[in-house]
């Protein structure tokens, strides 16, 4: 795939947001310090945090608010925004998440990273910390077998990180298709990216837990959705078993 011009590349950040209005406003503002335009999305929150986001918008330069009248999902607050971003005029949309766990620092190296492999998804994986929860890590492993069978690679070391760079005129039409608007999300879009045959590059980002976070993550419903998300993956790559096998051999 031929990459744009870099001077016709526009860089955004998009940050899903639901229960973690105040950990947000931290988000942006280190988001608009790096120059990036940021599109918050608020995904069904409460009044009162539909209002802390509105005060975001209004105080940090460049801030813009979507706003879903009831909770659609992660994946479903993702794809709007990346909608919004794209209706903005973005080439690029850098989508973290609003909680704040992921090391705000590394922000410029995704941007480079990006700006250097402008046609590539940029993708952090997590470099845990002593407060990550055992049953998240242990998770993880899992989806990461499931993903190297569903996409017949061990090139994806994570599929579950919300911190990413996507060009939007690859990956807006995929994310647009994807039936899995909650915890799956994540998971369902890099494997559908990888059988695009979009390059993706990860990088290291360090993860942190707050003691006094909130999670958004339902151990037995969400669970329950990932797995019908794996099996439904699974059933498509054996469908599209003989092109990600030339694909394979092609590369050799």
């Amino acid at each position: 795939m031929k990459e744009p011009p870099k001077e016709n590349q526009k860089f955004c950040a998009v940050i899903p947001v639901y229960r973690h209005e105040a950990a947000s406003r931290q988000v942006a503002l280190a988001l608009h310090n790096e120059g990036l335009a940021v599109v918050l999305v608020d995904d069904g929150n409460s009044p009162e945090g539909h209002a802390i986001l509105e005060s975001i918008a209004n105080e940090i330069p460049e801030t813009f608010l979507v706003t879903h009248t009831v909770n659609k999902g992660k994946g479903g607050a993702v794809i709007s925004g990346l909608i919004e971003a794209a209706r903005l005029g973005y080439t690029h949309a850098f989508q973290i998440d609003a909680d704040g766990q992921h090391d705000l620092n590394a922000i410029p190296f995704f941007v480079k990273a990006s700006k250097k492999h402008p046609c590539s998804v940029i993708s952090a994986y997590p470099q845990y910390d002593a407060t990550v929860p055992k049953s998240r890590e242990q998770g993880r492993k899992i989806t990461n077998f499931w993903v190297c069978v569903e996409t017949l690679s061990m090139s994806i070391p994570d599929t579950m990180c919300g911190c990413r760079v996507y060009p939007l005129d690859t990956v807006l039409p995929i994310a647009k298709r994807i039936t899995n608007l909650r915890m799956g999300f994540d998971i369902e879009i890099m494997v559908r990216i990888s059988w695009a045959g979009i390059k993706m590059n990860f990088y290291p980002i360090h993860v942190t837990y707050p003691q006094d976070g909130v999670s958004n993550f339902r151990a037995v419903h969400d669970n329950i959705a990932i797995s019908a998300t794996h099996t439904k993956l699974c059933l498509g790559m054996i469908l599209r078993l003989p092109v990600l096998l030339f694909r394979k051999l092609k590369r050799k």
